[in-house]
């Protein structure tokens, strides 16, 4: 019987420099990683290279995606935010892996 890896769970912030919106996330992001742990990567959407990012999110920053999919925008309510990060997590163990295939 194979073991279940737990699910990986990234969080993508789209943001900007003068993104005020996006220091109080930030801020709401570090209390749900006490309850849910998640990597964090950040996309400064004025960047170069991110063009196509800056034109889908430029009036609507910050816009916080989970595992490549739209997760919620401008604010971060943590105790919602927690129960839809759980909810991704409890449904990725739930699908079979590609391994489970080849068993």
């Amino acid at each position: 019987m194979a073991s279940r890896i737990a699910p990986r769970l990234v969080l993508t912030m789209f943001t900007h420099s003068r993104c005020q919106l996006c220091v109080t996330a930030k801020e709401a992001l570090e209390i749900v990683h006490q309850r849910v742990p998640f990597e964090m990567k950040e996309v400064d959407i004025r960047q170069p290279g991110n063009e196509k990012w800056f034109e889908e999110y430029k009036f609507d920053v910050p816009v916080i995606h989970a595992n490549d999919e739209f997760l919620l925008w401008h604010r971060v309510n943590v105790d919602d935010t927690v129960a839809k990060l759980q909810e991704i997590i409890k449904n990725a163990a739930r699908e079979p892996s590609d391994k489970d295939d080849d068993l």
